[in-house]
């Protein structure tokens, strides 16, 4: 059976990814089951997957549609020129709608949770809601096995993930700006192609005219002296092909320099019309999805937090655990925390400890 997605993060240094199917269903990946020769996995793009008894076999890159989707940008196979009259092919807003895609995918429709009072403060729980899981965890294994808990937690994951991809890269608006608007520009990167070949053949040609010029010279001198009619024909020959190559070398970095200096510099161009709007437009999205995945990674942490500690509740190794070590107060991360806490040398407390201090308090707060 074969289903389509897309690729929402891929991470080439370990091989593995994570996609969303048209059927809404989120599904990690290794690059073990890519069948593509033509192209690698990459976030965002589109793949057609293959699955035999509900298991993922293989993964291949959408051939892409005859109309162009607002989301996908695919190079035509026309050759492209800059016309600085009309402007960039994708507009600043396009440009932006396709980035911040992969976070609308992670998202989804934005949830009612947004505004729900059953919240937990993320950034101040995050480490330790974990480290509390891995320690009942090491109190009874089978905690291991709970589905919706993992489940929760790579939720969680995709929407951090999500969250840095806002504010990555992002703080420098101009490292943004050719990230985004311009390496999706078609005739952008036919420019910075041919300026690269421009700029790495003219040394090489340099260098090629250098190492002539001297045998030209000496051959040209020896030429002058020598008195066999033979030796002499084959030198001839020797220094028309050197010669040859000495001239046409010549020729092709003339043209090359001058290819060069006449490129427009699309960077630079498109820089001066196109960044103010981008920079202002990426201010708003940022601040919004800032803001949105906040909100949801804290109901997440939330409901991560409840269903750990139902599930810890049920435990009768957790539970004689409590008893054992006096631990009071009933089973939530307040009562655990406040616990680990007093086990600490106040005097010696890092400062990784000093965030728990302020994690419960914040706890107490909210009690």
């Amino acid at each position: 059976m074969k289903i389509k997605g897309r690729i929402l993060f891929y991470n080439p240094q370990i091989g593995e990814g994570k996609l969303i199917l048209d059927t809404k269903e989120k599904i990690n990946f290794t690059v073990d089951v890519w069948d593509d020769f033509d192209i690698g996995p990459e976030s965002n793009i589109l793949v057609e997957c293959d699955f035999e008894e509900d298991v993922l076999k293989s993964i291949k890159a959408s051939q892409p549609n005859s109309t162009k989707t607002e989301n996908n940008f695919q190079e035509k196979n026309e050759k492209m020129f800059f016309d600085e009259q009309s402007g960039p092919r994708y507009s600043v807003s396009e440009t932006l709608k396709n980035y911040f895609s992969h976070i609308e995918d992670v998202i989804g429709e934005p949830p009612e949770i947004i505004n729900t009072k059953a919240q937990l403060d993320y950034s101040l729980s995050k480490r330790f809601l974990l480290t509390a899981y891995n320690n009942l965890k090491g109190l009874d294994p089978s905690l291991h096995e709970h589905k919706d808990i993992k489940e929760k937690i790579s939720t969680i994951e995709d929407l951090h993930k999500a969250y840095n991809s806002v504010t990555e890269k992002m703080d420098v608006p101009h490292l943004a700006f050719e990230m985004i608007f311009l390496r999706v520009q078609p005739e952008y990167i036919q420019y910075q192609k041919k300026k690269e070949k421009c700029l790495n053949t003219i040394p090489t040609l340099t260098k090629l005219i250098n190492s002539l010029e001297p045998e030209l010279k000496k051959g040209e001198e020896n030429l002058k002296v020598i008195r066999n009619d033979r030796i002499k024909t084959d030198l001839k020959n020797k220094l028309k092909k050197i010669r040859g190559r000495y001239v046409d070398a010549i020729h092709e970095r003339a043209c090359l320099s001058e290819e060069l200096s006449e490129m427009k510099d699309i960077k630079a161009i498109y820089t001066e019309k196109y960044f103010h709007d981008f920079d202002r437009e990426l201010s708003a999205l940022q601040l919004k999805y800032k803001d949105m995945i906040s909100r949801i990674l804290n109901y997440k942490a939330y409901d991560l937090d409840v269903s750990i500690w139902k599930n810890a509740s049920k435990s009768r190794m957790i539970q004689e655990y409590f008893k054992d070590a006096g631990i009071k107060g009933g089973y939530s991360t307040k009562t655990f925390l406040r616990y680990y806490l007093d086990t600490l040398d106040k005097e010696k407390v890092k400062d990784e400890q000093e965030e728990l201090f302020k994690l419960l308090d914040y706890l107490e707060e909210r009690s």
